[in-house]
């Protein structure tokens, strides 16, 4: 092969790789993903089926896959998966993604309730609903979750991961009032939750 049919026929290979979304070194790209690689990633990954039937049964309504990647490490993701939209906030599942090893773990999250009388219940749940905003640099995941459409009261958990697993690092928690003159709060504000 001539070196000038050796450089058309790279060229095509990488406009062939563009396309079909693989980007050079074998890894598929992870970033404005379509309906269709949502599919597939499903099929990979395996997150739960009724977090995937209910974004199907919405997807009119959803305005993009519902799914993105957040680089942890080299080769190691947190997947954040929509699943529905919500009254006033959606629902979300997150996995670990261990790409070296073909590892995928479906995560479980530490929450927590304040009650008016102060007292904080604590449980786990795969499932979360609310806002979750993701760090780059720090790798940090923070999670608002409304315990009512106005946003008074709820919770606001920061995460950190360790071999794939959150860690919180920081919760607060407000309990929603029935006092229509009480002050409303930001997030932030809300008292802390000890020894989270």
């Amino acid at each position: 092969m001539k070196l000038s049919e050796f450089g058309i026929t790279a060229a095509f290979v990488g406009l062939f790789l563009v396309a079909s979304g693989v980007k050079a070194g074998g890894d598929q790209d992870k970033s404005d993903l379509t309906r269709e690689e949502r599919s597939a990633w499903y099929q990979r990954l395996k997150w739960p089926a009724d977090c995937e039937e209910s974004f199907q049964s919405q997807a009119e309504d959803i305005p993009d896959a519902g799914l993105t990647f957040h680089r942890l490490k080299d080769k190691q993701y947190l997947v954040e998966i929509q699943c529905y939209l919500g009254a006033y906030q959606p629902g979300f599942v997150f996995m670990f993604y261990d790409e070296a090893r073909a590892k995928t773990a479906l995560l479980k999250f530490k929450r927590y309730e304040r009650e008016t009388d102060g007292r904080v219940s604590r449980y786990l749940e795969t499932e979360l609903s609310g806002f979750p905003e993701f760090d780059d640099k720090t790798k940090e995941l923070k999670v608002w979750s409304k315990s009512r459409g106005i946003g008074d009261c709820g919770s606001i958990v920061v995460y950190t991961f360790r071999n794939g697993q959150p860690v919180v690092e920081e919760a607060r928690a407000q309990a929603c009032q029935d006092d229509p003159d009480a002050p409303f709060a930001e997030p932030e504000a809300w008292p802390r939750v000890r020894n989270p």
